[in-house]
Formats: structure tokens, C-alpha cells, sequence
């Protein structure tokens, strides 16, 4: 590797650090949607449009659970796309309030995961956040509940042989 493929990469990622949390361009969006129709994986998209991979898969997924291709997003403004895919600026209160515990008791059925819950919250508009940022609210709703089956046993009371 040389000296200068080592700087454009550091720039890239300096590039990428700086636009974190921001709203995607929708002209980045139709790219990242046409990229993958014409078969390219979401490495290569992600490079091509200088975002994130789990960016990428993130618009991906939004698109097909709408049934949305290029071409209808050809036919859409900026707002309609946006508003379509949940990821318009509303105006409710920066922080959305997302109650975990119906999650976490859906999360103990098998086949359930926390991506399908997020994208049946996008689809029923019950919270605008992106899917990284509504695991770390769980993973910090988690953290703060007691969930585990603390077992108090006291000496000589029970007697377990291996």
C-alpha cells in the first residue's frame, strides 16, 4: 500500500465521520437504488457513494419494504421519497420515546429479530430513528433494567451433584 492510497483513505474516513447523522442526499439515495438493481454488492455501492455499508443496507431495505425501484423514485420529489421511506425532518421533539418492553418480550419468539421490529416501527411510523441508533437505545434500555433471573441460594440448602 502506498503513501497515497493511505491519505485518500484517511480522507475518506475523516469524510465519512463528518456526515454521520446526517440526512442522506436523495440524489445519493436514487444512486445507492440504482447501483443495486444493476446488481452491484453493498461494499461497492458504499464505496462508490463515500457512505457506509450499513448506510447503504439501510436504504436498501427501507426501499424494498415500500416496493419502491428506481424508476418510481425517478417519478417522486425529494419530500415524497423521503416521506415514503421515513426519513423526513419532522417536526416532533428530536428524541423519540420507544417503549422497549413490548420489544423485548417480542424478541423472545423465535425467528423475531430487532431489525424486523425497527422496519414494523418505520412502517408504522411509531418512531423515525435509523436502525444503529434504535439498537443502541435498546442495548441502553437493556442495560439500565435488571433483566437477569438473579437465583439467591442459601449454604447447605440445596445440594447439586455433578
Amino acid at each position: 500500500m502506498s503513501y497515497r492510497s493511505t491519505q485518500n483513505e484517511v480522507g475518506l474516513g475523516a469524510m465519512k465521520h463528518r456526515n454521520q447523522g446526517k440526512l442522506l442526499s436523495m440524489v445519493k439515495f436514487r444512486e445507492i437504488i440504482r447501483l443495486y438493481e444493476l446488481g452491484y454488492n453493498q461494499t461497492q455501492i458504499a464505496t462508490s457513494c463515500v457512505v457506509a455499508r450499513s448506510t447503504v443496507q439501510d436504504y436498501i431495505r427501507r426501499a424494498q419494504a415500500k416496493h419502491l425501484s428506481y424508476e418510481q423514485l425517478q417519478g417522486l420529489t425529494d419530500s415524497e421519497a423521503q416521506a415514503m421511506l421515513g426519513k423526513c425532518q419532522s417536526r416532533q421533539p428530536k428524541y423519540d420515546e420507544i417503549n422497549f418492553e413490548p420489544i423485548h418480550t417480542e424478541l423472545q419468539s423465535k425467528g423475531i429479530t430487532l431489525a424486523l421490529l425497527w422496519q414494523e416501527g418505520i412502517d408504522h411510523q411509531e418512531w423515525s430513528v435509523s436502525y444503529g441508533q434504535f439498537c443502541r437505545r435498546y442495548n441502553q434500555w437493556k442495560g439500565r433494567h435488571n433483566l437477569s433471573m438473579r437465583q439467591v441460594h442459601k449454604a447447605g440448602e440445596n445440594y447439586r451433584a455433578s
